[in-house]
């Protein structure tokens, strides 16, 4: 028989509890279209690592439905966007040129980080900045380009919070990010996502997730839409000082059960 909410919460509780000291976990999660959430630590300041492709894509998008980009225009791939870390682009030919429709696709996928230097160049970090505002992301910060390792203090660095990631999530699901199309766009693009060894780690049949991952050493972090027969979730776990990135995805994907659990979404 499953167990109450109260249980379900009381795991969260007991992940958190175990992690110790020496670690940090930030969480936030909504059913959309009620009054019930979740959060522990949620604005509480983390590096953003790869989360924070979330926003370009919704700025690339939102200019793509405002008639301002066209999603087929083809890039080169300059030698001063290609960086290390995950993704492909950094190794392919130099000749390569790729549609920003595609360059969004890598960048999401496979959380290619080239990929997200050409978008980022195309729409200027202004603009991205100004979606972050616009969706509610008030704590978070695009602070530099991607750089595939951890920056250097005189680099800056992108920052973001759990509450901020689920605002994001919840306006890309509500239909508020961009024009209906755009929003369905988004999403069918963030349930492509090939890294599912966070929140969507052992998934129950009958649900599905689309979101961003991010890691760094030392930093795992999901956010994402969780959608089952009860609703729509969205959630963002983030964490850091994991030293084992295994018990980093076990703490994240226990966490996401237990919200699963806890809000009903399975049905």
């Amino acid at each position: 028989m499953p167990g109450t909410e109260g249980d379900a919460w009381e795991r969260v509780e007991r992940v958190v509890a175990a992690a110790g000291p020496e670690r940090r976990v930030g969480l936030a999660a909504s059913l959309l279209g009620t009054a019930r959430s979740w959060g522990y630590g949620a604005d509480e300041p983390f590096p953003a690592a790869s989360t924070i492709k979330l926003p370009i894509l919704v700025a690339l998008l939102q200019d793509a439905a405002a008639g301002r980009v066209d999603l087929a225009e083809e890039r080169p791939i300059p030698a001063a966007a290609r960086v290390g870390g995950s993704g492909v682009l950094a190794e392919m030919s130099p000749a390569l040129r790729l549609t920003l429709a595609d360059l969004a696709y890598l960048m999401i996928a496979v959380s290619d980080n080239t990929a997200s230097n050409v978008l980022l160049d195309a729409l200027g970090p202004a603009r991205v900045r100004r979606t972050m505002a616009d969706c509610g992301m008030g704590r978070s910060v695009l602070g530099r380009r991607f750089l595939g390792r951890l920056p250097r203090p005189e680099e800056g660095e992108n920052v973001t919070t759990a509450a901020d990631l689920v605002a994001l999530l919840a306006a890309i699901a509500e239909g508020r990010a961009a024009s209906p199309a755009a929003c369905a766009e988004m999403r069918r693009t963030l349930g492509l996502q090939q890294h599912r060894e966070l929140l969507a780690r052992r998934l129950p049949e009958g649900l599905r997730y689309g979101g961003k991952s991010g890691w760094l050493p030392g930093l795992a972090h999901d956010a994402g839409l969780i959608e089952g027969p009860g609703g729509t979730l969205a959630i963002a776990v983030l964490t850091s000082g994991f030293t084992d990135p295994i018990d980093a995805h076990e703490a994240v994907w226990s966490i996401s059960a237990a919200l699963i659990e806890a809000s009903g979404v399975a049905g």
